[in-house]
């Protein structure tokens, strides 16, 4: 193979090598004797972390566009694209996720060579070409999660959460398998470049029993990615696993790869563009069932995280909505909402952290084991911090699709791509969810503000202190989002163009 193709995924070679150093030098320090054991969280959060950028900036660098073994990875533009918004989410979710590794007082260095092992993964996953590399990289990076979900070993939860999420994974990976068999069996190619080309030609008269396998086989690879990306009724496993999970794996799980599961995703429908008018119906139905899931039951909950989990879901429902459309515009406004997912998910993460980190210092203080938090805990937010209050409520407004934030153009950017082609009834019925939706965020906003009373369990007072001032790199990164949520609104040139950039340069358009 040409040395000069090979130079495309010199980041990548990079990035690998970096992990193993990382893990003998880590695996060194921690036996050495001489140092007597020592705990090295920071150091493993600062080696992860300049790994990361200086990976970012190779990537920001790259001239070069190549393919590496028949097509099975590719890099182009629009990949290096992604790959430049997958590493730079992963680079401020770190800063979160060390805080939750400190209170849980998750003391292995694994941790974060896992973290970085999933982060690989979602690149390879990125540049995935054929069905082939792609399962090999799903199921890299599903070991890396297995392992982080029951990382907490002392914790029956964080088992349970890892088993649960291991026995669903493995099935859902048959039906993977199953579903590429069929293809390869109908049509002799995992290839998305040669699926496309192939199914330009009519199957409806005297290859009638093909398309039937190709469809079926289709089915069975979207029903997969439907339930990578948590989306009702594929969502059983998801907040079992995501609450059971220490909160720092819960975040890797949460942020990242959904960006990358419907980068993916829409590849997919690219390779089958030409049969895709099967399952449009599907992707409608899955799209207002996981709004009207996600929205139903997060109004009944009472903790915190469960609570982000099903807004997570609802939010799911309207990408797996505009899906449907297979148009560019469409596309654009995934790409458009998953960048505003990505920013709002890193600043909700990043307040709940603080919030389970400031209740283990008064439950540590006090000798008492900590506990979820619930919303009762937030009562006397405001009188604590009234600026991280209202950075907090301008989250909840653009997560509920409220202007002049960037959530509402998110939301509007589907319905007009859904009422363009024509699924005036999907708009009509996404809008009304949507409504709903904004009342179990209005209830947080009222918690901060307006509630006072506390919760008793257990016949005693449950009450999480917060401090007064944050002047750390979490606060930072809080005050930045927010504007940022802001400004988007007024200017949404950046990310729109971003998301057109990807979209123009990955699937051939």
């Amino acid at each position: 193979m040409d040395m000069t193709v090979l130079k495309s995924f010199l980041p990548e070679f990079f990035f690998s090598a970096c992990i193993l150093i990382q893990l003998l030098f880590n695996a060194r320090l921690v036996n050495n004797l001489k140092y007597n054991f020592p705990i090295i969280d920071q150091e493993s959060f600062f080696q992860t972390f300049f790994i990361l950028f200086c990976l970012f900036l190779l990537f920001l660098n790259l001239r070069i566009e190549g393919f590496f073994s028949n097509f099975l990875f590719l890099n182009d533009k629009g990949v290096v694209g992604a790959k430049l918004v997958i590493i730079l989410s992963s680079l401020f979710a770190l800063t979160i996720i060390l805080r939750g590794v400190l209170f849980q007082k998750l003391n292995f260095f694994e941790f974060f060579t896992l973290f970085l092992l999933s982060v690989f993964a979602l690149l390879l996953w990125a540049s995935s070409y054929d069905f082939v590399s792609a399962y090999l990289v799903i199921e890299m990076q599903a070991l890396c999660l297995y392992i982080l979900s029951s990382f907490k070993r002392n914790s029956a939860f964080s088992t349970e959460a890892g088993l649960k999420y291991f026995i669903s994974g493995s099935f859902i990976s048959c039906i993977f398998l199953f579903g590429c068999s069929l293809i390869y069996g109908a049509l002799g190619t995992l290839n998305f470049n040669h699926l496309n080309i192939l199914l330009t030609f009519s199957l409806d008269n005297d290859y009638t029993y093909i398309k039937y396998m190709v469809v079926i086989g289709c089915l069975f690879i979207f029903i997969t990615f439907l339930f990578k990306v948590a989306a009702a009724p594929f969502h059983f496993w998801s907040p079992d696993v995501y609450e059971g999970a220490p909160i720092s794996s819960t975040i890797i799980f949460s942020i990242v790869p959904k960006f990358v599961a419907f980068h993916f995703f829409i590849k997919c429908i690219n390779a089958f563009s030409q049969i895709f008018y099967e399952f449009q119906t599907l992707f409608l139905l899955v799209g207002i069932f996981s709004i009207f899931t996600g929205t139903f039951f997060a109004i009944r909950q009472k903790r915190i995280k469960r609570l982000i989990i099903y807004s997570s879901i609802a939010q799911v429902g309207f990408l797996v909505a505009a899906l449907a459309t297979n148009t560019i515009d469409g596309f654009v406004s995934v790409y458009f909402f998953l960048f505003v997912y990505l920013l709002t998910s890193i600043l909700v993460w990043s307040y709940v952290t603080q919030f389970y980190s400031s209740q283990e210092e008064i439950h540590s203080f006090y000798k008492k084991s900590p506990i979820p938090i619930f919303l009762s805990n937030l009562s006397h937010y405001m009188k604590t911090s009234k600026i991280a209050a209202f950075f907090l409520m301008l989250i909840f407004f653009s997560i509920a699709g409220i202007p002049p934030f960037s959530g509402f153009l998110s939301k509007v950017f589907v319905v007009f791509g859904l009422i363009d082609c024509n699924f005036w009834i999907t708009s009509v019925i996404i809008v009304l969810l949507g409504s709903v939706s904004v009342f179990y965020y209005i209830r947080v906003i009222k918690v901060l503000f307006f509630e006072t009373k506390e919760l008793k369990v257990n016949n005693e007072s449950i009450q999480t202190i917060f401090p007064a001032v944050l002047l750390d790199w979490s606060c930072c990164i809080i005050i930045f989002g927010g504007y940022l949520l802001f400004f988007f609104f007024f200017f949404p040139e950046l990310p729109v163009m971003g998301a057109y950039y990807i979209v123009l340069n990955t699937y051939g358009f």
